[in-house]
């Protein structure tokens, strides 16, 4: 089941509300949790590791500024 644009704002606005929050010192540990939940749910190694790799394309690369696109599964 894929989300909407709408679906997918309101949840990313949730995620965002809430490590603001929680705060900086503690989002990493929200985020390292959310994770391992959401692997764990997704319940699929090939797509989970796809998605790692989706997730730090670009990120060491200090001029890239492109947003992410909208995963295939």
């Amino acid at each position: 089941m894929e989300m909407n644009e709408s679906e997918l704002d309101s949840v990313y606005t949730l995620l965002c509300k809430t490590m603001t929050e929680l705060g900086e010192p503690r989002s990493p540990l929200f985020l390292a949790r959310f994770a391992l939940l959401a692997i764990d749910r997704i319940g699929d190694p090939e797509l989970v590791q796809r998605l790692i790799a989706d997730a730090g394309e670009g990120l060491n690369d200090p001029t890239s500024r492109s947003a992410p696109s909208r995963m295939q599964s």
